[in-house]
This record gives C-alpha cells, structure tokens and sequence, in this order.
C-alpha cells in the first residue's frame, strides 16, 4: 500500500496521463499542500522504483512520465482489497458473537444442571 501522499500523486499522475503513453508534466502540476519539488522527485522515484511508473527523464522541473499497468490498475486493486477486508472482518465478527453466545448458552446450562442437582 502506498502512503497519502504519494497515492495522491499517483492519482494525479493517471489522470493527467489518461491519454497518451509518455506524458510531459510539469513539476508545478505536481505540486499539492505543503510538498515541495524534492518531495516530489523522491515520491517519483519511489513510485518508480516499485513498478507503478516509467520515468523517460527528469530535468529542470520537468518529467517525462509513463504510468505502468500496475500504477494504472492501484486504485482499482486497492478497493478490492477494501471489500474484501471487510467482508473478512463481517465473518470474523458474526463468528465471535454467535461463540460468545453459544458458550453463554452452554455455561448457563451447566450452572442450571448443577443448582437443580
């Protein structure tokens, strides 16, 4: 899983490359609160470096980019997991209260047994 920000430029990246397979952006489209260009160049290389994107070149500010099937599929695999987690903690879950109630069930019985013998 990717941190905040750098799914946020992730995400700014597939939209601004949606057409085209390399894409020349600039560092100031890159930008958002509070990070600063070498942020920048250090989450773009971050991103590069697991598989998500392409770098052509990187000079003065500007990037030539080319997000990979991997950067481009995040997003939409990241949900999945979402759903599945959660599904996960719904079974998990029904599974600990009809335990809790089944052992509550059979240890009322057992004190019933012993105060009516």
């Amino acid at each position: 899983m990717l941190d905040r920000r750098t799914g946020q430029l992730l995400e700014k990246l597939n939209v601004l490359c949606a057409r085209a397979a390399f894409c020349i952006v600039e560092e100031e489209e890159l930008l958002f609160a509070g990070e600063d260009g070498e942020s920048v160049k250090g989450m773009l290389g971050f991103l590069k470096d697991r598989g998500y994107l392409e770098l052509g070149y990187a000079e003065g500010g500007e990037y030539c980019v080319r997000i990979l099937p991997e950067g481009r599929l995040y997003f939409e695999r990241a949900a999945a997991e979402k759903k599945e987690e959660r599904k996960r903690n719904r079974r998990e879950s029904l599974f600990a209260f009809f335990g809790a109630l089944f052992g509550a069930v059979l240890g009322g019985g057992i004190v019933a047994l012993f105060v009516l013998l």
